[in-house]
């Protein structure tokens, strides 16, 4: 997985590529990421899933933990460009009532 950082004021987008499957390699940049933005202060994050083909349940804890991380320092973490196949996911596992998805990155910032 591919993790690209942009700030659009002080919204960071996190573009992932790839598959968010959940293993050390993944999870740990992902997390990494977070972390370092959390560590400047920046709470307010969207992550762009445009660019993933594939996601699992552990990609799953992998968003929820961010967003768990980022809530606890009065932030937020919203989803832009899922697929169907992620949107059934969500809707499936009820988190579509914990994540606000929104189809464009730029409109999730924006949000905020």
């Amino acid at each position: 997985m591919k993790v690209n950082e942009r700030l659009v004021g002080d919204v960071a987008i996190l573009t992932l590529g790839g598959k968010l499957l959940g293993g050390p390699p993944d999870s740990e940049a992902f997390k990494d990421c977070v972390y370092a933005l959390i560590d400047k202060d920046i709470t307010k994050v969207v992550v762009d899933l445009g660019d993933v083909k594939r996601m699992n349940s552990s990609g799953l804890g992998i968003l929820i933990s961010a967003l768990t991380s980022l809530r606890n320092k009065d932030g937020d973490l919203k989803l832009a460009a899922i697929d169907e196949m992620m949107e059934g996911i969500l809707v499936m596992t009820k988190l579509n009532t914990i994540f606000e998805t929104y189809e464009t990155a730029e409109g999730a910032a924006q949000s905020f």
